[in-house]
């Protein structure tokens, strides 16, 4: 088949144009793969105030006395750094022992790989408690933390570290999956008598 030299010149600016195409929304492409990459990755972090009002429901106070015990504990929020502050009293008496508070998580959490607890405690031994759906009542996946008096630490878990109990008994239960997390508390026990404070910063999940 003979070709012109007029067509022969179409088709060269044809293919021309076609690769110049493709080198201009190279750099188009990769930037919308970054963008999209960027985005996944700020939606998989997600951090949740103790303060937000938003994020959580009120929180509800359940100790001993449902068994009866007399210990006490309320929440308040600290007036300069306006954080809510889980205190109370731990008592042993009636073969009691124990105070907890729970929040219900107003947020969908996206699946996460790890969760970072920011709190500032007094020294004393806490169980952070996560519930899901799928556990009967009184049952959580609980992991356990120690806190240094007066400062402010950070405590990383991954979904691993929580054992599903009910009143410190192990049950069985599906393994935990953050995003599956409807309520979280917080629980003072293992014979800890006497006063207590925990200030509650954030928790914030992430890969």
């Amino acid at each position: 088949m003979k070709i012109s030299l007029c067509n022969l010149h179409q088709l060269l600016q044809r293919y021309t144009s076609a690769i110049i195409g493709v080198l201009l929304k190279g750099p188009l492409l990769s930037t919308s793969l970054l963008a999209t990459m960027l985005f996944q990755t700020s939606v998989s972090a997600m951090e949740i105030q103790f303060s937000s009002q938003q994020q959580l429901s009120a929180a509800k106070i359940s100790n001993d006395t449902v068994m009866g015990g007399i210990s006490s504990s309320e929440i308040d929020n600290d007036a300069t750094l306006e954080q809510p502050i889980f205190s109370g009293n731990v008592s042993l008496a009636n073969n009691g022992g124990f105070a907890s508070m729970e929040y219900r998580i107003n947020t969908p959490i996206p699946a996460s790989n790890a969760v970072k607890l920011t709190v500032m405690g007094d020294g004393k031994k806490y169980q952070l408690r996560f519930k899901t759906p799928e556990l009967s009542f009184g049952e959580a996946y609980v992991a356990s933390f120690t806190t240094i008096a007066g400062q402010k630490t950070q405590h990383t878990f991954t979904p691993s570290d929580f054992n599903p109990q009910f009143r410190g008994r192990s049950v069985n239960a599906p393994a935990l999956s953050f995003a599956d997390i409807d309520r979280v508390g917080l629980l003072i026990a293992d014979k800890q008598e006497g006063e207590f404070s925990l200030m509650l910063d954030s928790m914030t999940f992430n890969d």
